[in-house]
Order: structure tokens, then C-alpha cells, then sequence
């Protein structure tokens, strides 16, 4: 609940707005301002309510605060006067709300627990409080029939036109500022028709504070910050960010020209062939040092030596064999040459030619 009393234009000016609760918090520097304004001279008092309402005994004892002026009662609403909050409407003697406002009476609640007696006294206080209110609306009421219907349904929401026809409310004035905020919180009092949201700027504002309010969390920044350290702080972030998305291209593109050459070399000092290439890329792309390591340790394959054996260890026949035979002998000197420059070496040692 903020409930302030101050002096204005010669006469006191209460408001009463949110949850009407805490009295206990508030009574004594609330009667405190009342008393000091009453003794310096103030006999009038205008009461600006904007609630939903809340604790019945509370709005009783702010209402016998309120009586304690000597001169004219008068009040307005805003948007919203509904349940607790109309007992201190309906004690002014001029009431005026807004078009798009809304004022809504109800049946008192409440719940203890505790003994059968206790039971039995809360039921009897609750009888005798509920009896109250409603003998407090239908002396303001022009349709006591009406009223008394209503009653016994449950909540009874009045546009301030239904009000006034009602006898609640003694003006009508101009729209009041509704924004979706308020509109949701009269909802959330069990209004379920149709709201004019007014206030559209509000709204954007409302939107802009909650956006600014998640960047600096966001952002690591205190909650004061303004919109232009907000704005300044992310042109800082945004090029930190720039700068390393340039370094992780060129990471990137370093890795990528690595990959090729150890690829390439070992392709050509035969450790693997071209045809399992894209299956090592892929694993050094995914895991680029175990990978590397399984690469350095692969041996080079070696190509066997093709030996080509010699007509003579074929055929185990000497120089002067071969002589025997010219068809071979011009076989060996055409397949095997170096054969067969050793072999006529030999003959021609042995018989000294």
C-alpha cells in the first residue's frame, strides 16, 4: 500500500494506491500527518484512490482516519477502485472516476482456524462486517433490489457510467491513462470483459526499461546504466567479436593449409594413398592432434624389388654353353646384358684370350 497525506492548495490531498494492506506499518506516520495537517488550519481533504483493495478492517480504520477533518470530503478514482478500496469511495461526499474506470464491490472473505469457539466468533464477526459494507452500499445505492442481487452473486463490476447511474460514483470525467500493466492487473482481480489500454507510450516505455533492464544484466553492467553506456558497451562487445571471428578464419584457414601438406607429404613418402585421403582429412578436422600423431607414426611403404634372374642362374650353363646354343646366348645379351658381360669375362680369363 502507498497511502500519502500532504498538504495541497490549501486543503489535504490523500492517495491511496496498490494493495490496501500493512496498516499497522503505515497507521502511525499516516495519523501522524493527518493530525499535523488538521492543526495547521486544513479542514478539506481530496482522496485520489487507484486500488484493487485488500484488508476490510484496514479500509475501516482509514476511513475514520479521513473523518477526522472538519471541512469537505471529496475523492476521485483511476483506473481501478474495487473491493475495500469502494468503502472509502463511498465516504466522500463527491466521488468522480474516469469513464474507463472501473469500480467493483463484492461480498467480504476471509478464513481462520482454529477451536469450534473460534470458528463460531470469526463466523459471527464476519455476519456482522459483511452486514456493514453491504448497508453502506445501499445507502449510497439508487437500486437497492438491484444491488441486493448482485450481492448474493458475487463480484459486481460497474463501468464508471454503471456507477454513477448506481449512485456510487457522483461524476463522470475524461479517460484515465491505462496501460498493459494496469489493464492486467484489473484482470487479475476477475474483470473478464473488454479494457482499453490508453497508454500506448507507457507501455513502450514500460518495454524499453524491461529490454535496457535485461542488456545491462546481460551485459554485465549496473542496472543504472543509461541507454547511451548500454549502447556504447556493445559497439566495445561488437568489435571484440568482429576481431576474433577474423582470428578463427584465419585459425581456420592456417588448420585447413596444414591438413593439405601432411596429407600431400604423406601421400608422397607412401605412409597412405590418395584414395583414403578424405577419410584422414576428416579426422584431423575432427581431432586434429591424435590424428597428427597416428599420421607421424605410419612407416613408409617400401615397393619390393622385382629381381629379374639371369639366363645363366636359370639355366646354370657356362660362357662356352651358351656357345653351343646362339639363340641363347643372343636371348642373354638382349634380356640381361651385364649377365652376359660377365660370363664372356669369365670365358675369356679362363682361356686367356
Amino acid at each position: 500500500m502507498n497511502l500519502i497525506a500532504k498538504a495541497d492548495g490549501g486543503r489535504a490531498r490523500i492517495e491511496i494506491k496498490g494493495m490496501i494492506s500493512q496498516w499497522r506499518d503505515t497507521e502511525s506516520s499516516f495519523t501522524s500527518q493527518i493530525d499535523e495537517l488538521i492543526r495547521s488550519g486544513v479542514r478539506d481533504v481530496h482522496i485520489y484512490i487507484n486500488s484493487p483493495g485488500g484488508e476490510c478492517m484496514e479500509a475501516n480504520e482509514i476511513v475514520n482516519v479521513i473523518k477526522k477533518f472538519p471541512g469537505k470530503i471529496t475523492g476521485e478514482g483511476g483506473a481501478m477502485v474495487a473491493s475495500a478500496a469502494t468503502y472509502i469511495a463511498i465516504h466522500c461526499e463527491e466521488f468522480t472516476m474516469p469513464e474507463n474506470g472501473f469500480f467493483m464491490i463484492h461480498q467480504i472473505s476471509g478464513g481462520v482456524c482454529g477451536k469450534e469457539a473460534d470458528l463460531e466468533s470469526y463466523l459471527n464477526m464476519m455476519k456482522k462486517l459483511n452486514e456493514h459494507y453491504l448497508n453502506a452500499f445501499l445507502s449510497k445505492c439508487k437500486d437497492k433490489k438491484k444491488l441486493k442481487e448482485e450481492w448474493e452473486k458475487g463480484d459486481y463490476w460497474m463501468t464508471a457510467k454503471e456507477a454513477h447511474e448506481n449512485g456510487f460514483v457522483t461524476a463522470v470525467s475524461g479517460k484515465a491513462k491505462i496501460d498493459k500493466a494496469t489493464a492486467q492487473a484489473i484482470m487479475n482481480c476477475g474483470y473478464t470483459g473488454s479494457i482499453e489500454i490508453t497508454d500506448k507510450n507507457n507501455n513502450q516505455k514500460q518495454e524499453n526499461d524491461m529490454d535496457l533492464t535485461m542488456l545491462t544484466s546481460r551485459l554485465g553492467m549496473a542496472t543504472t546504466s543509461t541507454e547511451a553506456q548500454v549502447l556504447a558497451q556493445i559497439d566495445v562487445y561488437k568489435r571484440k567479436a568482429e576481431r576474433t571471428e577474423m582470428l578463427e578464419r584465419r585459425e581456420e584457414q592456417r588448420r585447413e593449409q596444414e591438413i593439405n601438406d601432411l596429407l600431400d607429404g604423406a601421400v608422397k613418402d607412401k605412409k597412405i594413398t590418395a584414395d583414403v585421403r578424405d577419410e584422414w582429412k576428416e579426422m584431423l578436422q575432427s581431432n586434429f592432434d591424435s590424428a597428427k600423431k597416428m599420421l607421424d607414426a605410419l612407416k613408409s611403404v617400401e615397393m619390393p624389388k622385382v629381381v629379374v634372374p639371369s639366363a645363366a642362374s636359370t639355366t646354370g650353363k657356362t660362357f662356352e654353353d651358351l656357345q653351343k646354343d646362339p639363340s641363347a646366348l643372343e636371348k642373354l645379351m638382349d634380356e640381361n646384358p651385364k649377365e652376359y658381360e660377365r660370363l664372356l669375362n669369365e670365358y675369356v680369363k679362363k682361356n686367356g684370350k
